[in-house]
């Protein structure tokens, strides 16, 4: 018989009828489904992401399109011997994995940009009954016949809320008022009264004043309450220029000095840096105010709850208190300058962002160096080069203790971890990163900046790819002892710098107007990088201040059992006495 005919014969069955091909390429063809699907769902993600210009977009969508159809026609018709067939199958698996990750990073952007832009919904005002530690109260209800601390003429509607609210219980105690924090914490420590009612946004200022650095070890809260504010962009305007990705413009970065989501109750500007950005020149300024400097306030026009007098001067860390907008108007009103736009950011911001990037490189100089980190008393940084993590590089960018030059060599310090982080996330490292680096962008910052503007300049940054200019300057100011507003005492500041305000408004116009600051001229004889004697060491000072069995000084153990949910507990019409007496509930 031919063995055409032979062939024919075996591929007829007993009946008289073809037997039917098995499908010996099953991965093939799902690796082919999977890949069109996914292709189809980048090109659209990419599409409605509106990141890209739309030429590149096309460029892009078509090179994908080919590089797939190649792949396609390779394992399907061209590669039939085996070898071929196993590398044709391990590149369409390469394509699949990358067209995954494609879809992967275009979905984390855009989730992102949506939690970025958007302010929190609420601020929350925190106001706490605080005992010391070897008090006999444990929990509210220990209260009873007991006197309670105010300062209502300095926090008058959360001291309110926080008395209504222990009202509510049937509480019997009495108050006593004091005219300032001072009078407050001395009737506190001398046993005058038993209890105080502290709005939690002064914690830090007892803590930065000696006499009361122990403050949060030695209490201890046994009742809270908090009050949810409603935030509307209209409360935070900005100043925008017309074309983010060609004009211009000055942010404020304000580091706020707390941990935490950033919906929590305003706190100190811990850092203070001015980033002044010329798209067209690719030029970024940085512009560093020390946070003890000693400003006129400016208060924001509809804050209800944290006002202040014309011509009230104080800590510009202070100003932080009333929110990043009076934060941005006092710096506007000391440099006479104007910022367009604001980004807040706290410590868990920075610890978070440094982790989510494996940690950023730090060279240490000489006069850089740290003995002890005073914020959390852990081994400093020698001088050389350090890979750190997020609160290793927080201690760092917040350490003053450890130098001569105090506030001053803070804010250098706050620049070289900036530059860092910004040196870290343009590294190839980023792109194994992206995911996580990416959750931990959406919950770092709020600004006032829309999405609109920053869409604009990432399509400004991908089209152009600009070699960035990072130039800096920082103010240096001499230490001095003033009364400040927000204590209603005298406080360690640094005064202005005229000349060096001076000198920083010119370099921003510099910047703004095309031109580096560099050919602005710095006649204050300040130096702005550290000396060789910088660094004076901490050991002493903490081992005298009790630092070294003491927690991070920005956080404290709540000592209370339960959680409250945000409610307005304040009767306008409602008035109290020094004398107030309630009666006691069952309140538990």
């Amino acid at each position: 018989m031919p063995k055409k005919d032979v062939k024919l014969s075996q591929n007829v069955n007993g009946n008289g009828k073809k037997k039917k091909k098995k499908n010996k390429r099953p991965i093939s063809k799902f690796m082919t489904i999977f890949m069109i699907v996914s292709l189809a769902l980048l090109i659209f993600q990419i599409i409605k992401l509106n990141l890209l210009p739309a030429k590149l977009i096309v460029l892009v969508s078509l090179v994908m399109i080919i590089l797939c159809l190649i792949i396609l026609l390779i394992l399907h018709f061209k590669a039939k011997k085996f070898l071929p067939r196993i590398l044709a199958g391990f590149v369409a698996l390469c394509m699949c994995v990358g067209l995954a990750y494609g879809n992967y990073f275009i979905y984390k952007t855009d989730n992102t940009f949506d939690v970025v832009t958007s302010l929190a919904d609420s601020k929350a005002t925190m106001t706490s009954i605080v005992v010391l530690k070897s008090s006999s109260i444990k929990k509210e209800s220990g209260l009873k016949g007991k006197k309670i601390g105010t300062i209502l003429d300095m926090d008058k509607k959360p001291t309110k809320r926080m008395l209504d609210d222990l009202n509510k219980d049937n509480i019997k105690y009495t108050t006593k008022d004091y005219s300032n924090l001072d009078e407050l914490m001395e009737a506190f420590y001398s046993g005058e009264v038993d209890a105080i009612c502290l709005n939690e946004k002064y914690r830090d200022i007892l803590h930065e004043t000696q006499a009361y650095f122990t403050f949060q070890t030695d209490t201890r809260i046994i009742h809270q309450n908090v009050h949810y504010t409603k935030v509307e962009k209209s409360d935070n305007l900005s100043d925008p220029v017309n074309d983010i990705s060609k004009d211009a413009f000055t942010v404020l970065v304000s580091g706020n000095d707390s941990y935490g989501t950033l919906q929590d109750s305003n706190t100190r500007s811990d850092a203070n840096l001015l980033l002044t950005v010329n798209p067209k020149t690719g030029t970024i300024l940085m512009t560093s105010i020390p946070r003890d400097y000693y400003v006129e306030l400016v208060c924001p026009d509809d804050e209800t709850e944290s006002t202040c007098p014309v011509g009230s001067y104080d800590k510009l860390t202070h100003s932080g208190l009333m929110g990043v907008k009076s934060t941005e108007k006092t710096i506007e009103k000391a440099l006479g300058i104007k910022i367009n736009y604001n980004v807040r950011i706290n410590f868990s911001s920075v610890v978070n962002l440094v982790d989510a990037l494996d940690g950023i490189d730090l060279d240490i100089k000489k006069g850089e160096e740290v003995d002890i980190f005073y914020v959390n008393s852990q081994p400093g940084l020698s001088v050389g080069k350090h890979h750190v993590d997020g609160e290793t590089a927080l201690a760092f960018a917040r350490e003053r203790h450890a130098y001569a030059d105090g506030d001053n060599q803070r804010v250098r310090n706050q620049q070289k971890v900036f530059k860092a982080i910004f040196k870290r996330i343009v590294s190839p490292k980023m792109i194994t990163n992206y995911g996580k680096f990416m959750d931990a962008l959406a919950v770092a910052f709020d600004t006032n900046l829309s999405g609109d503007e920053i869409s604009k300049f990432v399509k400004y940054e991908l089209n152009n790819m600009p070699d960035w200019k990072i130039e800096s300057y920082a103010i240096v100011a001499e230490p001095d002892y003033q009364f400040c507003y927000q204590s209603q005492s005298y406080a360690s500041v640094v005064q202005q710098n005229d000349i060096m305000n001076e000198v920083a408004r010119k370099k921003i116009k510099a910047v703004l107007n095309g031109k580096s600051s560099t050919t602005v001229e710095d006649p204050s004889g300040y130096s702005q990088t550290a000396s060789e004697d910088n660094a004076v060491g901490n050991t002493e000072e903490l081992q005298a201040m009790g630092e070294e069995n003491v927690e991070s000084d920005d956080s404290y153990e709540n000592d209370y059992d339960q959680s409250y949910e945000g409610t307005d507990y304040y009767n306008p019409d409602g008035q109290y006495s020094q004398e107030d007496t309630y009666e006691e509930s069952d309140y538990q």
